[in-house]
């Protein structure tokens, strides 16, 4: 692989961020390398002055716009499609990541294939929103087998293909970070978590409290399905599958032939959710399968298509 500053891309995702955005990205710019790096802009539809502000910066960046609001991973989704750079990377334009921290993010992406960040505990998460937080980060931890240190920092690293691999599982909201964190831990892809500085955000949090607490606990059911339908649903059935018996046993033993009706609805339930919990683990695996393949497809025609340019 060639040195990881030449093949580098940073993406940016922007929806009215016209407060924080040129500072982050005069920082950026004056970062040793950056000439190297392709430096891209996603902006998803803003209504306040963040094109002028892009329009700026000329052609020291490259800027796409929306044409309407899509969404944050919809934004990064057009960012990865859009270049061709064997790394990319990820930063928000609201200001709370620090562009100083990049140059350890790019030194860590030349051993391993994805790199996440660490914010210190509770960076720019408001009280209200913690009970959902730590609910969601205590079933990631269950579903990757292990202690994740940060669920969803948007300021990441990886090779373009990983995300090219599960383009089409990504949603176009906020949980593309936490979903994208969560596959490349169960495809045992090599990652490492560095820790950065966090400050306060810079304009108005796009974050909605009731709506978005909704969508995470949709989120949770979501990447449940996705990523171990069978552990999560397996265990609990074959528990009250185990727990029917054993009450129909003892009423055997007690009262002998009789059957009650609550213990066969114990064990049906069980079957029932083992049965769906084989059929989600099946589904899951198809779409992963379904995203890989179409990634082929995507390589291929980037492929024909830088040919057809070179000649």
């Amino acid at each position: 692989m060639k040195d990881v500053s030449e093949q580098l891309a940073i993406i940016v995702p922007a929806y009215n961020e016209a407060a924080g955005i040129g500072p982050m990205l005069d920082a950026v710019l004056a970062l040793p390398g950056a000439a190297q790096w392709t430096v891209l802009v996603v902006d998803d539809g803003s209504t306040d002055d963040t094109p002028s502000v892009l329009a700026r910066y000329g052609n020291r960046i490259r800027t796409i716009r929306h044409a309407s609001t899509r969404g944050y991973g919809a934004a990064l989704k057009t960012g990865i499609l859009a270049t061709r750079s064997e790394n990319v990377l990820f930063i928000d334009a609201d200001g709370q990541h620090d562009p100083a921290d990049i140059p350890a993010v790019v030194e860590a992406l030349k051993a391993k294939e994805c790199v996440f960040t660490v914010r210190p505990p509770h960076a720019g998460i408001p009280m209200v929103r913690r009970p959902g937080k730590w609910l969601l980060h205590r079933l990631c931890d269950f579903l990757a087998n292990r202690k994740i240190p940060d669920i969803n920092s948007g300021f990441r690293a990886g090779r373009r293909h990983i995300f090219m691999r599960m383009l089409e599982l990504l949603p176009d909201g906020f949980s593309f970070s936490t979903t994208s964190l969560l596959y490349v831990m169960r495809s045992r892809f090599s990652n490492v978590f560095v820790p950065i500085q966090c400050h306060a955000r810079k304009g108005t949090s796009q974050v909605r409290i009731f709506y978005d607490g909704v969508k995470t606990l949709l989120l949770a059911l979501r990447l449940i399905m996705l990523f171990d339908p069978m552990r999560t649903f397996g265990y609990p059935a074959l528990w009250m599958i185990a727990a029917g018996v054993f009450y129909q046993l003892y009423v055997f033993y007690a009262y002998r032939l009789t059957i009650v009706g609550g213990a066969l609805l114990i064990i049906l339930a069980g079957v029932i959710l083992f049965f769906f919990g084989l059929l989600g683990d099946q589904i899951a695996s198809l779409r992963k399968e379904i995203s890989s393949f179409n990634c082929l497809l995507w390589e291929d025609r980037e492929s024909r298509e830088e040919r057809a340019d070179g000649r």
